[in-house]
C-alpha cells in the first residue's frame, strides 16, 4: 500500500508538474510579442527644406540730391548725399576721408555754394552731429520735424569746426 501510495504521489507531482509548465507556457505566449522578421525600411525621404519667409522688405534708398566735398579751411573728399529712405531724410557722406574729426560736425547750410566760412551763417545751420570717422560711410538722420523743409531750405552739407567756428570743406547739393 505505501507503495501504491508513492506511486500515486508520484503521479500526482508529475500530472502538477506538467500542468505548472502548461500554464507557465500559456501565460508566457500571452505576455511575449511574437517574433517577427524585422522588414527591410526603405531609406528616409528627404524632406524638403523650410521655404525661408520673405523678410519685410525695406523701403529703398533715393538719392536726392549729391554734391563732391570741396576744401574750404581745411582738406576732405567724398561725396554728400541727401537721400530719403521710406519716410526717414538722411545725409549720407560716401568714400569720405578728412585727416582729424576732432570738435567737427556735419552740418546743412541754406547757401547753394559754400565758398568760405563766411557762407555759413551758424544761427541757421541744421546741425546733424559730430563726424562718426575719419573714413568710410557715415550716415546722418536729418530730424523728421525738419524733413519737410529740407529739400527746400537746405542746399549745402559742410563739414563744420565747432571749436574754431569755421568750415573745413562742403558740398553743394545738387
Amino acid at each position: 500500500m505505501r507503495i501504491a501510495r508513492l506511486a500515486r504521489a508520484r503521479r500526482l507531482v508529475a500530472l502538477s508538474a506538467v500542468a505548472v509548465v502548461s500554464v507557465a507556457a500559456c501565460g508566457a505566449a500571452a505576455t511575449s510579442q511574437p517574433t517577427v522578421a524585422p522588414t527591410p525600411t526603405a531609406a528616409p525621404t528627404p524632406t524638403a527644406a523650410p521655404t525661408p519667409t520673405a523678410a519685410p522688405s525695406e523701403p529703398a534708398m533715393q538719392v536726392m540730391a549729391m554734391g563732391e566735398f570741396v576744401d574750404i579751411d581745411g582738406t576732405a573728399s567724398g561725396l554728400a548725399e541727401l537721400a530719403v529712405v521710406g519716410e526717414l531724410y538722411e545725409v549720407v557722406l560716401a568714400d569720405f576721408e578728412i585727416d582729424e574729426i576732432a570738435h567737427t560736425n556735419v552740418v546743412l547750410v541754406e547757401s547753394d555754394s559754400v565758398t568760405s566760412s563766411a557762407d555759413v551763417d551758424p544761427a541757421t545751420y541744421l546741425d546733424l552731429g559730430p563726424l562718426q570717422a575719419t573714413s568710410g560711410m557715415q550716415v546722418y538722420e536729418i530730424p523728421p520735424d525738419m524733413a519737410a523743409t529740407v529739400m527746400d531750405g537746405y542746399h549745402s552739407v559742410v563739414i563744420w569746426d565747432t571749436e574754431m567756428a569755421h568750415a573745413i570743406a562742403a558740398a553743394s547739393l545738387r
